[in-house]
Formats: C-alpha cells, structure tokens, sequence
C-alpha cells in the first residue's frame, strides 16, 4: 500500500479551482472561466544526486547539459530536491528513453517513503523521448524524491528530468442538456492518452434533437484563435491540450491549455451555458492577459452543420439579427442558427469544401489561416455549408476580455428566427445569468448534505450537474436515461440498465425525484415479457445493443429502485402504474430460484467475465433485496398473498447468501468472506471481489454481524491499494494489459482503483459506526477525481493517482458519491428493512435468570434487522434493532435487542414486550389486532407478554373477537432484560402455541409498547414467518452476530 503521503491528503488544498480572473470590463460575470496556467518545475538528472549511475550526451534531445545513462542494475538511484510552493496532488512526470524492447520498473521514494512503482515503456529509439508519471500528494516545502533500482534489475533507462507540476487531468467529454429536447456533446482532441481517432480539437462534436435523436445535427461547433500581435496562430485546435468540466450553475467550462507543447501568451477559456429550456447554447470566450503589455486577438466562432443527405441546403446572414441562418429543408433537418451578439469584426456563409481563399465563399478556416479575416459573404447554397463569425479583441494588461456567440436549432425558419430574436434580447451574459438561476432553483429545496469541506460539496453538486445534463430530456416513457459514461469512444451511447438504475436511485435519494421517476418509467417500458432487462440500450434509440447478456442485476435495482421512490415520494399513482412490471421482474425471479440451492437465476453480472452464468454475490444480493422490496410494493398495493410470496423467495436467496461455501453458499466460512459466486457447476470461485461489499449498502447482510465485519476486514487487508482505493479484484488487468481495455494501458499495473467500490465501502462503515473513516473515503474519492472535481470513470490509476479518462464521468461512480455523502450526512439509508422475513433455526438456549449471561449462546443464532427509527413516537429504547429467534423440541427462544443499547429497570412503567403467533394447528381463534387496537395484518391466535414493572409472564388468546387472559406462564423463566445492553429475552413453551410438529410454520409479530399518558402504546414490530426446525434440518439464515 501507498500510505506515506497519502496520509496527508486531509492537509492538501485543492488550489487548482481557487484561481479567479480579473474582468477586462471591470466585472466578473456569474460562472466566470477559470483559464489557468500550470506551473511546471523542471529538474535536470544530471545534476540530481546520483548512485552507481553515469551522464552523458550521446543521445540527441535531451534538455540541459545531459541525461543519466546506464540507469538499471540494484542500488542504482537519482535523487532529486524539489521545491513544492503550496500543498497540493502533484505530478512527478519523468522523462527518459528506453529501447530494450519492454517496460522497465522504478520504484520511486518521497522524503525516503516508498509511494509508487513508475513504469518506462519502451520509447523504440534511445534518441525518442517520452515521459512517464507518478502521483503523489505533497505539502508545501522542501522534498526528495528519488528514482531508484532497489528490488532487482529488469532494464536500463536514459533518465533526462523531472517535471513537478500541479495534478490536472481532465475528462475529454461531456453532455449538455436543455431539460427538454436537445442534447450536445463537448469533446477535447484526445478521447483518451493515445487516443488517434480525430484530428479536431475541443470542440461541441455533436448536437442531438428530440425530433430526431438518432441524428446528429452537426459536424463540429469550435473556435480557432490568432495572436495577431506575435503573428501566431492558434487553429490547428487539435494541438491543443484542454480541460472541461461542469460548475454548479451548470456552466460547462473548458480551459484552452499548452499549443503543440508550449502556452499561447493568454489564457484562453471557451465556455458554454445550455439554456434550460431553450433551443439555445450560448458560447463565452474569456480571453485573459496575465502580461505587461495589451495583446490583440482574433477569434474565429465556426459552425460546420451535419447534412445527412446529398441534397443541396443554404446558409444566409441574417444582418438585422446579426445570425447566420442555415436552412437545411431540403434534407428534412431543422435549421440552425450562428449568431453573435455584438457586431462581429467579420461574417462568412460558405461552402466549407471550398479551400480557395480567393473566392467569395471559402470556408472560414482558410482565410483565417491564411490573413486572419472572413469573406463576410451574406449567403451561399452547396452540399456541405459552414459559417463562421469573426471577433478582434483587444485585450488589455492584466486584464480579461470575453466575447459571446450563440448556437441555436429550429424546426422552421419562423422557429428559428423566434429564437434568434429571443437570444439577442438579452446579452451573453445575461444568459449565463440565467442558466445560473435555472440551476439554483433546481437544487432548491433538495437534499445536499452537510459536508465540512466545501471542496465536497461542489463535488456533491457539480456531479449531480453532470448528470443532469447526461440524462436524455423529455417527458415520454423514452426519455429519461443516461449513457454508461459521458466518454463515447469505447462503450458508445450505451445505458446499462444496472448502472443507470443506481444513478437514479442516487438521484432519488438527493430529490430529484422528478427526474428519477421519467428514469424508472423509462426501464418499464423497456421491461421484456419475462420480466428481465437487456443489459444495455443505445440512448438515442432505445434499442438493444446486444452486450453480455444475461445481466440480471438491473431486475433487482429496479425493485429496490421503485420501492425507494414510492418511499421517498408516497406517490401511489406511480406505484400503481409500475405494479405490473413490478410483478413481472419480481415473478421472473421467484419463479427461476434454483430448487436445489435457494440461488435466484445465474447471469454474467457485474464484471461481464466468462462465457458461462454463475451465482454471483452482487446480482444475489440484489435478486433478494429486490424481493423484499417487491414485497413491500405488493403491502402497498394490498396484496397479501404475493407479499408473502415475495418475502419468502427473498429469504430463500439470502439463506443461500449465507451458507457456507462447504454446502454450496457463498460464505467462505474456512477465509470469513463472501465469495464472488457460485459456479453453474455448483464449485465455489472464492476470488475476493470488491463487488460483494454491495450487500452491506444494499441491507443484505446486516453491516453490524460479525460477517460483515470479517468480510470488510480481509478485503481491505487483501485488497487495497493507494490507502482507501478498492480494485475489483486482485491481478485485475482491466485498464492494464487487457484487449478489452477502453483506452489500452491507462492504469500502467494492475487492479486499479474503482472509486465506485470505495464508495460502498464507505457506505458500509457509515451503518457501522465508522464516520471518521468513512469521511477520509471521500476526502479520497476527491483526490481522485479530474480537473473541476469531474468524477472518474470506472476507475483511477494507484501510478498516478488520477482518472482513466477513456470512461470518465461516469454517472453511476458519481451516484456511488452521492449516495455516500448522503449516507455519511444522515440524509439517506438506502438499505430494504423486510417486512417479513422467513426463519427457522434450531439450538436450544440454557435460560438463566437475569438474561446478560445467556446472550454468548445466541452468537450462531440467525438474527433478523429492524429499520431504526420507525417507531410511532421517537424513543430508542422501544425501537427494535435486531430479533434472535431459535426453537428445539420443546421452546421457541427470541432475543430482542433495542437501538438505545439501554433498558430501564422496572420501578416505573416504561416499556412491555409482546409476542403475537399463529396458530401453528390452524384451529384456535384469531384475531388481527393486537391488543391495543393496530393492525397485525395476520390472523393472530396467541399473546404472549410482560412489561417492566410486571412479574407476571402472561398468554392471552381471542375469545369473541378481542384478547382475553388465558393464564400465567410458570412454566419458564419469564421475559426478561438487560438494563445494560439493551436485549430483552422470551422463552414461549411449544405446548403454548398448540403443541406444533417440526416443519410446521407460522407467522410471529414482536411488538415493543412503550408506556404514555397512562397506557400502552404499539411502538415497533418486528415480523416472522417461522419454520419449526427440526435437529437434523437445515437452518434458514439471518445475519449472526
């Protein structure tokens, strides 16, 4: 593990986003752009502090007076001193040829602590350069860093410097979204590292309408620049390095960084504000001038519109709505509109395969290129049409000048000249304004928690933004989802139904509620016949993309999911309309358990490895709690009889969760862990897999059971890497060396990082009483994520300590964010409390008088978790934590424990405990009511209980329809409590419930009352359905303590 400097990430102060510009103007408008400049601090090797290693200069390009040469047998080192100016995540970027033909390790060392392997890969020539880099977080001061050879010698490398520069790694696309019908994609030059698929550079690369999403509506809309004083151009834009990321008001900024590997001398920021509900985006340059002396720039706002037929279209400037209006009728596509909103310094309508700077309709880039002007040509009509406006600004030293374009989409040309007039009816600014505006009032009145880093709360929110924007707009039951990753290069326009499924739950959770529920309508609608999801579907047309099937996990988070929003909102509508599909996913489930092991239907879910479906512990987990949350669906709806249904099959898959692995379960019981799965051939894979933490966030296993503990524990020891990061598993080559890695060799080593494991880690230790711990989690996940604090892809390399950007953002690792700082803030708990759960144990219990003594023979009894804080007035010592339940031939044994971990003791009426049963003979007298009045929602035949200042352990039975006095029980020890931790202890004598066979069953409802205003009031409840167990039978499991 890398603990040296990491243990300092609660000091590191995230400078990057604290720059703030000054205005040209005199004022700073609302979500100005940050455009910033990274210091890089170069060191030469030469001069660093050198063991067992030589200089040379035999090889051409190298930087100083030198490079390190032979730099490869044990006990070779180059040290360098740096200076850090203010604490921050740092890059250690090396810079060094290699030609061996493989990759030579470094182990590199801070302050003499061990942080990091750095990988040299092969550069094909001695005389090729490269860099390779580490990262680490430094405070401010003086450090050493070496680079040495101290475990063994695999190569040798030509070593030239060392660059430490601020960490900024940015996501190389992102989604904007108007709320309502259009989309548009903002993309950087690279999609990822060595990404060669385009020869554009950062740019909006696509534009999507709801009248027909499986078009894009355009080519490219970018802008090109020219340092008019210098004679330097700027428009070969896929030399430039750049950075994007969304900010709280919804303000999609990108920072123009280094030009072909030098800095243009301004900082140069091109930002967009997508118009809630508007056809309308509106472009900001910022121009600042960080120099002594006034620059003059040119810049070049280019629109290259989509013609997806042969046909001939037209674009004309409109001059009184200072717009230049593309009609593209002809190929049936809605018009487009470019427009300006001061008087531009040039305009060209052309045709953009036209090179020809003499001629009146050349494409804008040439003559741009060529003499930094347009042709100002008012109208032109070609296959292929482009248009282009032309602003010259002066920029003053010290200051910053910004420039505002608009892009726009009409279905008519009276649309689109309504929206043009609409757009110059207010500045540039003003639109940013408002969009600012939009997005306040959108998070007003939602749920964002209490975060004392305020770092994270930005986090929190610029991530919920790019969500938002991620999420196809509409109202119809297409609309709603949103794309695995905003990064399209390798998995496409692809939603995974299980992915999307949690960011929606996350957006649930953090009230927009709105938007969750157009998600959940929108996988209904997608719901197959049987009742199970395709794995994936393509954004734009819904269809099937045939990926890895089947992955059933998505069944049971729409269950969970569904449960959750009608929770959260009460909406008894939406229950209605979704009951069905409801029933079908949950049917599916239930009706293909295995007979024989008690697993729900094998798949291929989560990771998609292997050719055949297993029992994983991931779509287990979610198959039962997806059951149990049907159930309550089902309670909702007043069905009884498939509430029952449900529950029982949830219970079945959770007794199959937790049988050891030695009778086909999943618990290692020889290693205290959950498996990956059960093979299709009933062998166990006992791989440890991070995946499996999801029982505990989902309330599979009670995160207080000593499994949960055990299991937390050995995978963190075994596990982790880069102190907090969870891989999926151990010798993961995903993002390494696998063919099927997004964007080849991202991680430089194995079992990188998946913050979204992390996440429910920290879940975890919230329900467990761990906050602290769970804190520094997401003070880690923050450390993590790109430049604007843009969220990771699938996952983060331990090398760098930064994103693999080939999938960055990734929606659900943010709704993992989401769901986490919820959790950590007491503002969620996304666990399913059953509302029944079958049981059926048996171990006898050697009762003693005063209870504390006899709770060290409940530790292999099942116990089944209650939902805190459910009581019907606020007291913690009548609200149920947990139920124990065992029987042997003669008794049945319940332990009730409370959430205070406290009871009275019985000088004065406090609380009484009272167990209702069935008839387990089905011949007795029934009521289903307790004795108060509330509803059991079971025919009820016997009462047993006592309160605290009672000796008396009394039974009662129903006589006319109401509870009477039966007797005293004498027969056992009487209910009794421990003052100190809160357990209550009952013993009910089999004889008393009708003398009941093993593998009889019946239903029991454990009540706490709590004593008010002179009476007894019903305060938690508790319900079984429980199975007489025979000596020789196998249990039904719980969670154990």
């Amino acid at each position: 593990m890398k603990l040296a400097n990491k243990r300092r990430l609660k000091s590191v102060t995230a400078a990057m986003l604290a720059f703030s510009l000054l205005a040209g103007f005199g004022w700073l408008p609302k979500s100005a752009a940050e455009a910033k400049i990274y210091t890089e601090n170069q060191y030469e090797a030469e001069t660093a502090s050198l063991n067992n290693v030589t200089t040379n200069t035999n090889h051409n390009g190298y930087t100083g007076s030198g490079f390190v040469d032979g730099f490869g047998d044990t006990g070779d080192s180059v040290q360098f001193t740096i200076n850090i100016s203010t604490a921050e995540d740092t890059t250690l970027r090396f810079r060094y040829t290699n030609y061996t033909g493989a990759t030579n390790v470094r182990e590199i060392y801070v302050d003499g602590n061990f942080i990091s392997n750095a990988y040299f890969a092969d550069t094909g020539s001695w005389d090729i350069w490269n860099t390779t880099d580490v990262g680490t977080a430094l405070s401010s001061g003086t450090h050493t860093v070496k680079v040495a050879v101290e475990n063994s010698s695999d190569g040798y490398i030509n070593l030239d410097n060392l660059v430490v520069t601020p960490k900024h790694v940015s996501v190389r696309s992102l989604y904007t979204s108007n709320w309502n019908n259009m989309m548009s994609i903002w993309q950087a030059s690279k999609l990822y590292d060595t990404d060669t698929s385009s020869g554009k550079g950062p740019r909006l690369s696509e534009l999507r309408y709801s009248g027909n999403w499986s078009q894009n509506q355009i080519q490219d809309y970018a802008g090109f620049f020219r340092d008019e004083i210098n004679n330097v151009k700027y428009d070969q834009t896929h030399n430039f390095d750049s950075e994007g990321y969304f900010d709280e008001d919804g303000i999609l900024h990108t920072n123009y960084l280094k030009y072909d590997g030098s800095q243009p001398s301004i900082e140069i920021s091109r930002d967009y504000a997508t118009i809630p509900n508007q056809n309308l985006i509106v472009t900001r340059y910022a121009l600042k001038n960080s120099g002594s002396s006034s620059a003059t720039y040119s810049v070049l706002d280019m629109l290259h519109p989509n013609n997806s037929t042969s046909n001939t279209i037209s674009a004309s400037y409109d001059s009184s709505r200072k717009a230049i209006i593309v009609n593209r009728s002809a190929s049936s596509q809605p018009y487009l509109a470019l427009g300006a909103f001061a008087a531009p310094s040039y305009y060209q309508a052309a045709n953009d395969t036209d090179s020809s700077t003499s001629s009146q309709t050349c494409s804008p880039w040439y003559t741009f290129d060529g003499s930094g002007t347009l042709k100002n040509n008012s109208s032109v009509s070609a296959q292929d049409v482009s248009a282009a406006f032309e602003q010259t600004v002066t920029i003053p030293a010290g200051g910053t000048q910004y420039v505002y374009f608009y892009l726009g989409l009409g279905a008519s040309l009276n649309e689109i000249q309504a929206l043009c007039n609409t757009a110059n009816s207010r500045s540039g600014s003003d639109w940013f304004e408002e969009t600012a505006s939009d997005y306040q009032n959108w998070f007003s009145g939602k749920t964002v928690p209490s975060l004392s880093d305020s770092d994270l709360t930005a986090l929190y929110k610029r991530n919920l933004v790019m969500i938002k924007n991620s999420i196809r707009p509409g109202s119809s039951t297409g609309d709603g989802a949103m794309p695995a990753t905003t990064n399209p290069v390798n998995y496409g326009y692809k939603i995974w139904a299980r992915d999307s499924a949690v960011t929606a739950m996350a957006l649930d959770a953090a009230g927009f509620t709105d938007e969750a529920e157009t998600y959940w309508k929108w996988l209904a609608a997608r719901q197959n016949s049987d009742g199970t999801f395709h794995t994936c579907y393509g954004l734009w047309d819904n269809t099937n993309q045939n990926f890895v099937e089947p992955e059933n996990d998505s069944i049971g988070m729409f269950l969970i999911g569904v449960y959750q929003h009608y929770k959260l909102t009460g909406d008894q509508s939406f229950l209605s309309a979704l009951y069905s599909t409801v029933q079908k996913s949950a049917n599916y489930i239930m009706n293909n358990i295995n007979q024989s092991t008690g697993f729900g239907p094998a798949d291929k879910s989560i990771w998609e490895e292997g050719d055949t479906s297993e029992y994983y512990t991931y779509t287990q987990a979610a198959y039962a709690m997806g059951l149990k949350s049907a159930a309550l669906i089902s309670a909702a709806m007043g069905n009884a009889a498939l509430t029952d249904s449900y529950n029982g099959a949830g219970s079945s898959i959770l007794t199959a969760i937790n049988r050891d692995d030695s009778s086909q379960g999943l618990w290692n019981v020889s290693k205290g862990y959950y498996n990956r799965c059960v093979n299709s051939d009933l062998s166990n894979n006992t791989l440890e897999d991070s995946s499996t933490n999801i029982l505990f966030a989902l309330g599979a296993i009670d995160v207080n059971s000593s499994r949960a503990s055990r299991h937390i524990s050995k995978l963190e020891t075994d596990l982790a890497h880069d102190v907090y990061g969870l891989p999926r598993y151990s010798g993961d080559t995903f993002y390494y060396t696998s063919q099927w890695s997004p964007g080849g060799n991202e991680a430089l080593e194995a079992s990188p990082s998946w913050p979204q494991m992390t996440m429910w880690d920290a879940v975890y230790q919230i329900y467990s009483g761990n906050p602290d711990k769970a804190y520094n989690m997401l003070e880690w996940f923050k450390h993590r994520t790109a430049t604007g604090w843009m969220v990771t892809g699938e996952s983060a390399s331990n090398v760098t300590e930064a994103p693999c950007v080939s999938t960055a953002s990734e929606p659900v690792t943010a709704a993992s964010f989401v769901l986490a700082s919820l959790a950590y803030a007491n503002n969620y708990d996304m666990r399913v409390y059953a509302s029944e759960n079958n049981s059926g144990c048996y171990k006898s219990i050697s009762v003693t008088s005063g209870a504390s003594g006899d709770w060290s023979q409940y530790q292999y009894v099942p116990y089944y978790a209650d939902a805190p804080g459910d009581t019907a007035v606020s007291d913690s010592q009548t609200d149920i934590k947990k139920v124990y339940i065992s029987n042997d031939a003669n008794n049945l044994y319940l332990r009730i424990n409370n959430e205070a971990g406290t009871l009275p003791g019985s000088s004065q009426n406090n609380f009484k405990v009272s167990v209702y049963t069935e008839d387990f003979s089905n011949s007795a007298s029934t009521s289903t009511k307790t004795i108060h009045d509330s509803s059991l929602e079971r025919n009820m035949a016997f009462l047993f209980t006592r309160s605290n200042t009672d000796s008396a352990y009394n039974k009662y039975t129903v006589s006319g329809g109401n509870w009477s006095l039966n007797k005293t029980i004498s027969s056992v020890i009487a209910p009794q409590w421990d003052t100190a931790t809160g357990g209550i202890e009952m013993v009910i004598p089999r004889s008393e419930i009708g003398s009941p066979s093993n593998d009889a069953w019946g239903h029991i409802t454990v009540v706490l009352e709590k004593y008010q205003n002179g009476s007894y009031l019903d305060q938690d409840t508790a319900r079984l359905n429980y199975r007489l167990t025979g000596s020789s039978e196998s249990w039904l499991y719980g969670n154990f303590e």
